[in-house]
């Protein structure tokens, strides 16, 4: 039974730790490039006229839609001229959204397009085609074009409506007015032809009531789709709001033909929605205004860990501290240390790193000088506090993080008492508090500070020391950013490192830089309902900083989405748990195997949840299946739960009959849950599973045969608990084990007659 325990433990830790088994030890074949299923996409940007990535267009506004039909967007800039697509041999398909010309030669680029088609590469093409001037402004011969479009069953007339006030919709399906309708003066649009049936035209302008000026602007068919400038997004500059006209979902799905691809899902944790908090450091020393603590001089961080940890232990959180703050080389002091250590005892509570000394601008620290910083450093500790989070002392002005830039205080980061070192400052500062920490917790998340832009030695400073990292990306999604555009995608591409996004955003976003309206936090709940319903595009993450805890409204605020987040139907991990999982997203891989919808998964990381959409007549076919943990239907999508003490599951698919109950199974199997489950091994009589997580344990089981179960929880030999429960006609048996389960249980279910289940 011990041994037992230990197996199940070991896969827990692998879960928790990103490990993977490897694929020789699974006794399993390595998967070629032509065994694999293509969910790469290339996106092609122009860094002349964007700038940076992080701001592109396609970033911003097409990658997070991309990411939910399960495609991994690489990018290339066509400044360094066109790509060689053997680099990328899963290759799906290609997106670009240009503004302008970007290419001196059209020719040679409609001829790269030409070939990659014909090798089956699908082409989204938004916004400018990029094939009309060449860069400099010469005109492309209409020849030349009409190549480009009629590889999207098109012809370019050589018209023009730059009138269009008596243009009108002659056809308009679903794909158009996803979050603003056509309406108000239209943009002008070139007169294209449809040439090709097989394409399926979305919508279709016509002039003045004459079907002779029909001209079709967003198209999709067998080699991708197109839409034509100012018709896939509307801009408002003067609220700075994009909101797309086009249905990204739907017109990236029809693209790039994605129905026969399994999504892998960083949303979703046996069954349930994901949930995460994590706190950047800064505020850490101030005092609060809360009444009556303020008169105690209670810190900030103190009174976080008082009114918003303690009272939610079934809630974790990761806390990161910056190093300054604690250390008393630097600015720490006994309080602050001491509210660490506090913080960190706490069972739900993940040590963390904000930094060591907190830099504001990563930029800066990419080719570090101590020279360079010299000039400011006379102006530590005399800096003016502006309108940043302060209490009277000169550690307010040091201590507003993303409140702080360069710009307002004229300091690249908070501590410049020592020369910047990249190694103290990642490595050195997760070191810090793992030591801080009490045994058996080890710091493994970095949480960017500042402008949250890393630059790519950054990043792998953290990978080289064994951490994962978080941050960045805003999300909102709610009155004041009513657009799904407010959602970013699941991280960055920063050289050959990856930045990943937090899924909510802090309260500066919602206070107008911690400047007004310190209540404002409390709207993070629309945020997370947006971003969870009708598609579940992100988990339900609560972020913050310290200094919420110095005011009354900002710390009413937080209690309030904690209150919200505590009676949802959630499944709570730690940050780096998802940062780990995000990981997974961008290094999973899926073999085709022989018959039909049938795939081995490999290298997923802490990544166990896949979703299969327009699926709510499919079910798990677990005869052919292997390593799945469960199933369950979800907003007209199948999530299957897979097991992760299995290195290569292999999931199969099949149409059980009948879509108003769980589908039925020889084999019991996870319906959801709100822990994380592992190593499901059946039994002569019933059958056994590791878990952990985080509060009571409710759960539902699709189980082989109706009546009473035994359950019982053990660690390391003994036994927890003992309950019962009935299992409906169905099959469909709901509990709740009153365990804690943050070190690893093993669960045994048994038929209460004793008869084999």
């Amino acid at each position: 039974m011990r041994g037992l325990f230990k197996a199940a433990a070991l896969a827990f830790a692998m879960l928790l730790s990103g490990m993977a088994v490897s694929a020789h030890a699974a006794g399993s074949p390595p998967a070629t490039a032509q065994q694999t299923v293509p969910r790469t996409i290339l996106a092609l940007v122009d860094l002349r006229e964007e700038r940076t990535i992080r701001l592109s267009r396609i970033h911003t506004m097409a990658e997070m839609p991309l990411n939910h039909l399960g495609l991994s967007v690489v990018y290339w800039n066509v400044a360094d001229g066109l790509p060689d697509l053997s680099r990328y041999p899963d290759l799906r398909g290609v997106v670009t959204w240009f503004a302008g010309e970007p290419f001196a030669d059209v020719g040679a680029y409609v001829g790269w397009v030409a070939r990659a088609i014909d090798r089956g590469v699908r082409f989204a093409v938004l916004g400018q085609p990029g094939v009309r001037l060449e860069h400099g402004g010469k005109p492309v011969p209409l020849a030349v074009s009409n190549r480009f479009f009629a590889r999207f069953g098109l012809r370019d007339d050589d018209g023009y409506s730059d009138l269009t006030y008596k243009s009108k919709p002659a056809l308009a399906d679903g794909m158009i007015g996803f979050e603003r309708p056509l309406s108000g003066v239209l943009p002008g649009y070139p007169l294209f032809r449809k040439t090709d049936e097989r394409f399926a035209s979305h919508l279709v302008m016509r002039r003045g009531g004459d079907p002779a000026s029909d001209s079709h602007l967003v198209v999709t068919g067998p080699s991708g789709g197109l839409v034509t400038e100012g018709y896939g997004r509307y801009f408002d500059p003067e609220y700075n709001r994009r909101q797309w006209i086009i249905d990204p979902f739907a017109f990236f799905r029809d693209s790039f033909a994605t129905d026969d691809l399994p999504k892998p899902d960083v949303t979703t944790l046996s069954g349930r929605r994901l949930y995460f908090s994590h706190i950047d450091g800064d505020g850490w020393r101030n005092v609060t205004e809360v009444a009556p603590y303020a008169a105690r001089r209670v810190l900030s961080a103190d009174m976080v860990r008082i009114a918003a940890i303690e009272p939610f232990p079934d809630l974790p959180v990761s806390v990161a501290p910056i190093v300054g703050d604690l250390d008393p080389t630097w600015k720490g002091t006994p309080e602050s240390l001491a509210a660490a250590k506090a913080l960190f005892a706490l069972p739900q509570v993940e040590p963390s790193s904000h930094t060591w000394t907190h830099p504001f601008q990563w930029a800066f620290f990419k080719d570090y000088s101590r020279q360079n910083e010299t000039p400011f450093l006379d102006r530590e500790g005399k800096r003016k506090s502006g309108r940043g989070p302060g209490n009277g002392d000169d550690h307010a002005a040091e201590e507003a993080g993303e409140v702080s830039d360069i710009g307002r205080y004229a300091v690249p980061r908070a501590y410049l008492q020592q020369p910047f070192d990249l190694d103290q400052e990642i490595g050195g500062a997760l070191d810090y508090f793992t030591r801080l920490a009490p045994a058996g917790k080890r710091a493994v998340l970095v949480q960017w500070s500042g402008d949250t832009s890393p630059f790519e030695a950054a990043l792998a400073a953290v990978r080289k020391a064994g951490g994962v990292n978080i941050n960045g990306g805003d999300a909102r999604f709610d009155a004041d950013f009513p657009s799904v555009t407010g959602l970013p995608p699941i991280g960055l591409p920063v050289g050959a490192e990856r930045q990943i996004y937090a899924a909510g955003s802090n309260e500066n976003t919602y206070t107008e830089l911690w400047t007004s309206r310190f209540y404002g936090y409390r709207n993070l709940v629309n945020t997370m309902r947006h971003a969870g319903s009708p598609l579940r595009l992100k988990p339900f993450n609560v972020y913050y900083h310290m200094y919420s805890g110095q005011k009354a409204a900002s710390l009413n605020a937080l209690v309030l989405v904690l209150t919200a987040a505590h009676a949802q139907e959630l499944a709570p991990v730690a940050a780096s748990t998802y940062a780990r999982i995000a990981e997974g997203f961008y290094s999973i891989r899926f073999e085709a195997l022989d018959g039909a919808r049938r795939w081995r998964v490999r290298d997923r990381g802490a990544l166990n949840t896949l979703r299969f959409d327009h699926a709510s007549a499919d079910a798990v076919d677990f005869v052919r299946s292997s390593g799945v943990l469960g199933q369950r239907h979800s907003q007209g999508s199948l999530y299957v739960a897979l097991d992760p003490a299995v290195a290569e599951p292999v999931v199969a698919l099949a149409e059980p009959g009948r879509a108003d109950r769980d589908p039925p199974a020889a084999r019991p199997y996870l319906v959801e849950g709100r822990w994380a489950f592992s190593a499901l091994t059946p039994e002569s009589q019933g059958f056994h599973v590791a878990a952990t997580g985080y509060g009571g344990g409710s759960m539902v089981w699709q189980v082989p045969r109706p009546g009473r179960w035994t359950v019982t929880a053990e660690r390391d030999g003994t036994r927890l608990w003992t309950g019962s429960a009935d299992a409906d006609p169905g099959g469909r048996l709901a509990l709740s084990v009153p365990v804690s389960a943050i070190a690893p249980l093993l669960l045994r279910f048994r038929p209460a007659d004793g008869a084999a289940g």
